[in-house]
C-alpha cells in the first residue's frame, strides 16, 4: 500500500511540474475572477496540483464520450461511475485526497460545451462562466469561499474535443475549488 501511495505521489509530482495553464484556462480563470468581483468576492488563484486533478476528471469525461457513455446528473457525474478500460475511476473524495495539503471542497463540470466556431478565447471563457452561472448549484460553488485566512484556490482544465456539430467547437470543462490546508 505504501508503494502505491508513493507511486501516486510521484505521478502527480511529475504532472504538477509539467502542467502549466493553457491560454483558454487562464482566460477562464480571468473571467471567473471578474464574475466573483461582480458579486463582491476576492479573486481565486490557480493551483497547479488542483489543476492536475481537474485534468484527471476531464480526461475521464473525454473517455466517456469516446465510448458513448453520457454523464447524467442522476448518476453522480462527479463520481466517475462508468468503468473505462485503462482508467482508474475515482470519486470526488478520492480525487480531492490526491492533494493532501489542500482542501478541495467543490467541483463544477461541463462534459459537453458546444460553442460557435471562430469565437475568441475571451468569448469562449465568458460562455463557460455564463453556462455555470445558469445552474444554481454551480453558481453557488463559484460564489463560495473568500476566507482571507485561507486563500481560495482553483484547478482548471479545459480541453477541446472533436465536434460532430457543423460550425461548432466542443469543450470539456472542469473547475475544482478549494483552500490551502490550515
Amino acid at each position: 500500500m505504501k508503494k502505491i501511495i508513493t507511486l501516486a505521489a510521484l505521478f502527480f509530482l511529475v504532472i504538477e511540474i509539467s502542467y502549466s495553464q493553457l491560454p483558454l484556462e487562464k482566460e477562464v480563470l480571468h473571467q471567473l475572477n471578474i464574475y466573483r468581483k461582480q458579486h463582491g468576492l476576492n479573486p481565486v488563484k490557480i493551483d497547479s496540483t488542483v489543476s492536475s486533478i481537474a485534468l484527471y476528471h476531464v480526461n475521464y469525461l473525454l473517455e466517456c464520450s469516446k465510448v458513448n457513455h453520457s454523464v447524467h446528473n442522476d448518476k453522480l457525474p462527479h463520481d466517475e461511475q462508468f468503468d473505462i478500460k485503462g482508467f482508474v475511476e475515482k470519486n470526488f473524495d478520492q480525487r480531492a485526497a490526491m492533494a493532501p495539503d489542500k482542501n478541495i471542497w467543490g467541483e463544477i463540470s461541463i462534459p459537453f460545451m458546444p460553442v460557435k466556431s471562430g469565437l475568441s478565447l475571451i468569448e469562449i471563457a465568458k460562455s463557460i462562466i455564463r453556462s455555470f452561472d445558469g445552474s444554481p448549484k454551480h453558481k453557488e460553488i463559484m460564489l463560495t469561499g473568500d476566507n482571507p485566512k485561507f486563500p481560495d484556490i482553483v484547478g482548471i482544465s479545459v480541453i477541446k474535443r472533436v465536434s460532430n456539430i457543423p460550425s461548432y467547437d466542443e469543450y470539456v470543462v472542469n473547475i475544482d475549488f478549494g483552500v490551502l490546508a490550515p
